[in-house]
Order: C-alpha cells, then structure tokens, then sequence
C-alpha cells in the first residue's frame, strides 16, 4: 500500500499544479489516484470531470477522460458505463465534482442516479461555495456563511438550509456506500483515502451507486490563510456536516 507521500503512476508526470495555495483539491486528487493504482484499475477507469475547479483533472491523471456538461456528471457516467456494458465491456467509471456541480445544477442527475442503483461512483468536492466563478453562494454554504453574493451571511429565512448531500444519498435504495470526510489532518486524510476505497471496492463488486462527499478547503473565497481554512473545516464545518459512513450495505 502506497503511502500518502508516495506519488502513485496514476499521477502524470510533471503535472504543474493550478489550483489556488492551499486548496485541498491536490490531495484529494492523489488519494484517488493512490486507490486506483493500489485496485489495479487505471488501465480499465473511465474519469468525468465535471464544470468548475475539477475541469482540468485530466491534466493530472493518466486516465481516459470525458469532460460532462456542467451538473451532468452522473448522467454522462451512466451512459458511459451502460454502454461499454451492453458490448459485453465492464469500465469502472466514476465522477469527480464540486458541490456546486453535484448538488446544485446537477442534484437531479445525482439523486435518481443513486435512486436506481447506477454502478458507478461519485466524488462531490464540499468547499461550500462556486469556487471557480468567484465564491458564490452554492447549495452547501452553511447558515451565517459570507459570500459574494450573500455578504450579510446566508440565512434561513431567505436562503433556506445547507443540503446534506451523503445524508441524502444514503436514503436512497440503490445507493451502496455514502460517507462524508475532510482533508485537515493526516488522521483524516487517511480516513478519506479509506473511504474512496471502500466506494471502489463496492462499484468492482456490481453493489451499486457508491458516493464520498469531501470537506474540503477554499482559502482564495474564504479569505483565510491556509492553516485557517482547516481549522474552519474541523471546528464549524463539522457541526453542520458531520463526519462519518452514512450507509454501508455490508454493515448497516
């Protein structure tokens, strides 16, 4: 098993890294690349990238890529994946996206492919804003949160809740594994890399629509220092979206 140092194949070389100092996109970027090599599925993986800061992941990994419509990952990748099905093909397919991306323009997409059970899997990047358009405010940002276009904070009267995207996705029938993690220190880096596994694991074995939301940081529209977006993360991001395996068909 590679460490979290290790720089696994998956990862092309020289990839010159574009997103903003301190994003935590990189490290999610590698443990996804860690659990494919440690799979053995590069060879067979088919990656959609969705609309927002994931839009260049194929410039990271050595993988067959198809960039989807903005919020239409999921319904991309059950295309893909029930193609190659019928001509007797088995691809392991699976989404990498923003909350934006997944929960906001393409929560339709998202919902009923865990509602019927599609075997792939999804990654949802939670930095609870539009990252890349500026730091709006998306359907994650939590109650009291300023954004460029809530700057007297989001609130419930106007705005309504915070989604809870894994809590949601484990209510439905077809989805097989839901967990939510975060990126702010190695105990929980290493709980995520896990986590993706596991989601993995269950779409080789045909178990149905796996999903992983990551907590993730975003200083440029936080307008914190690195350090301070972790903390962020682990002292108030968590009380609105609690850490932990929201449905496991295996255990539950």
């Amino acid at each position: 098993m590679q460490t979290i140092f290790e720089t696994p194949k998956t990862i092309k070389e020289n990839s010159r890294f574009s997103f903003c100092p301190g994003c935590d996109h990189g490290v999610a970027i590698k443990l996804v690349a860690q659990v494919l090599d440690e799979l053995g599925l590069q060879e067979n993986t088919i990656l959609v990238a969705s609309s927002g800061c994931s839009v260049n992941l194929y410039d990271y990994l050595e993988l067959d890529c198809i960039e989807a419509p903005h919020g239409r990952a999921c319904a991309v990748a059950t295309g893909i994946k029930r193609a190659h099905k019928v001509q007797g093909k088995e691809k392991f397919v699976f989404t990498y996206q923003g909350d934006g991306d997944f929960a906001s323009i393409g929560l339709g997409e998202s919902l009923h492919s865990a509602l019927r059970g599609e075997n792939i899997t999804a990654i949802c990047i939670n930095n609870t804003n539009f990252g890349m358009t500026g730091g709006q405010m998306g359907p994650t940002s939590v109650l009291g949160q300023i954004t460029s276009t809530s700057p007297q904070g989001r609130n419930k009267e106007t705005h309504g809740f915070p989604i809870k995207t894994a809590e949601h996705i484990a209510l439905c029938d077809g989805t097989s594994f839901s967990a939510r993690v975060a990126l702010f220190d190695v105990k929980n880096i290493l709980k995520a890399k896990n986590a993706i596994k596991k989601a993995f694991e269950y779409q080789k074995q045909g178990l149905g629509f796996s999903f992983v939301e990551i907590l993730a940081s975003c200083p440029t529209n936080w307008r914190l220092s690195p350090l301070e977006s972790h903390n962020k993360i682990e002292n108030e991001l968590t009380k609105t979206y609690p850490l932990g395996i929201f449905k496991d068909i295996k255990n539950d």
